[in-house]
């Protein structure tokens, strides 16, 4: 039975991407290889790998993230033995027509989307052709030749400092520590994540910074089934905000708070340095800054104030059950409220089509319209 297992695995590997579980559970051979063989033989030809991995962190043609969470089949979420696998790379010939909150990285794969101005390019030597020559947009730190997202297709190679980067690409840009065998309410639970023994919001730790990370409600399905979701329910994550935050990232001084914003301005600084700035009339769009129970901005979610996971906001605080509606005077818009992480269908990383809003057109609530209700009338 073990050689079959072993074999099975290896076989796998080959021929299409192997699954592993996401949460705790199932069999450990699933991910992981004590020696590396079976009856006296290497599983493969570049092992073996830390950690007991059976496949190398980096695999074959994307970052090992991207080969376990993608399907042929699936564009949300794989039920394995009681266990969900988010899918972030959907490898058909055409778009998902459904992907979770992050978006899919189908848009940005070379012989599929093939567009780097829509996603994130976590795939290992595919140069984004968008970053490759100017770094990311609104970032001045260089820490290094391939330093976050001036290519994450390649491995870091600069002066690790203190961002414990050295090696890293790919979804490990965002994603730093992974810890699959910390409780990541992924299998079929629900739950707040507010400590690094918790793994961080979905593993966004910060870049060796002592003690920071990303905190935020972990919805279990990670919004399956969007982008059909109908405003007001709860099935979605939920972001925590901080309209008091200064600085950038997860700076030891000066630190922008542990939401969203922070982790993106670590990267992204000249957006919006320490959040929501300082004066309005605003020269970027703000984030982290409080939604105005005022003016155009009290009607945020319409009548009942509902909240849509197309326009996702930031909250103060984040209880045991996500809100159901939007609060202004104290919700935020934030990074998220406008981008996916990952990829979309849309330049910009957009969660909506932004050369399709048509101030004065009427008949939409969505994308811009969903704060600035009155640009639409």
């Amino acid at each position: 039975m073990r050689t079959f297992i072993y074999l099975s695995i290896f076989f796998g590997l080959i021929f299409v991407p192997y699954r592993v579980f996401a949460a705790v559970s199932g069999p450990c051979s699933n991910c992981h290889t004590m020696h590396y063989s079976q009856d006296g033989q290497p599983l493969g030809t570049d092992g073996p790998h830390q950690h007991l991995l059976i496949e190398k962190q980096g695999g074959h043609h994307s970052s090992a993230c991207v080969t376990c969470h993608s399907s042929q089949t699936s564009s949300t979420y794989e039920d394995l033995g009681g266990c969900k696998v988010p899918i972030v790379f959907y490898y058909g010939s055409s778009a998902p027509t459904e992907y979770l909150a992050g978006g899919n990285f189908w848009w940005v794969k070379e012989g599929l989307g093939n567009d780097d101005t829509k996603g994130h390019n976590v795939f290992l030597g595919e140069d984004d052709d968008y970053l490759k020559d100017t770094g990311a947009p609104g970032g001045s730190i260089s820490c290094g030749t391939h330093s976050c997202h001036e290519d994450l297709s390649q491995p870091y190679t600069g002066s690790d400092m203190v961002f414990v980067l050295n090696g890293k690409y790919g979804c490990q840009g965002c994603h730093l520590n992974v810890k699959h065998h910390a409780k990541d309410h992924a299998n079929f639970e629900s739950g707040l994540v507010d400590s690094a023994d918790k793994g961080w919001y979905r593993f966004l730790s910060g870049h060796g910074f002592t003690g920071k990370g990303v905190k935020g409600y972990e919805y279990k399905d990670w919004e399956a089934g969007h982008p059909n979701l109908a405003p007001g329910g709860d099935a979605h994550n939920e972001y925590i905000g901080d309209a008091t935050a200064t600085g950038y990232g997860f700076q030891q001084s000066g630190g922008a708070g542990d939401g969203v914003t922070a982790f993106c301005t670590g990267c992204h600084n000249d957006f919006c340095p320490g959040g929501q700035g300082s004066s309005s009339p605003y020269k970027r769009h703000p984030s982290d800054a409080v939604i105005p129970n005022s003016g155009e901005y009290a009607n945020v979610g319409g009548d009942s104030h509902l909240y849509d996971p197309l326009s996702p906001v930031a909250k103060p605080t984040v209880d045991t059950t996500p809100d159901t509606t939007v609060n202004p005077g104290t919700d935020m818009v934030m990074c998220l409220s406008c981008h996916r992480p990952h990829a979309s269908p849309y330049p910009d990383l957009l969660r909506w089509d932004y050369l399709s809003q048509q101030a004065g057109g009427g008949g939409s609530d969505t994308g811009c319209f969903y704060c600035h209700t009155q640009k639409n009338d």
